[in-house]
């Protein structure tokens, strides 16, 4: 996966980080934050508390879009020295190995 494959969004907020991660892991303080459509399936991948939190994102529905991908959407936490939060996000498509015996072509195929 490139860097260009990739959504990066990096700010300072102003609030500690145990605060942060209340609004990424609580799902009523997510819901009104994040405010992700009805139609999006999260589920936690992995989590290091006050530290990075990734969330597998899913579209579901009829707005889905046919053969889309499934991606990760990643939160950084580190504090800063006035007590707040530098944030990062990056939000990147999910990348699956293609199966050797896959007749698709992908990361795994050799050429012939």
């Amino acid at each position: 996966m490139s860097d260009a494959e990739e959504l990066v969004f990096e700010c300072a907020l102003d609030a500690p980080v145990e605060q942060v991660w209340r609004a990424l892991t609580i799902p009523e303080y997510l819901k009104r934050w994040l405010k992700p459509e009805q139609d999006v399936d999260m589920a936690v991948v992995t989590a290091e508390e006050n530290v990075s939190l990734t969330y597998r994102w899913r579209e579901a529905g009829q707005g889905a879009v046919l053969g889309a991908e499934d991606s990760l959407v990643t939160f950084e936490l580190s504090a800063t020295d006035d007590g707040g939060t530098w944030f990062r996000l990056t939000h990147a498509p999910m990348v699956v190995p293609v199966a050797a015996n896959s007749n698709l072509v992908g990361p795994l195929m050799l050429a012939a």
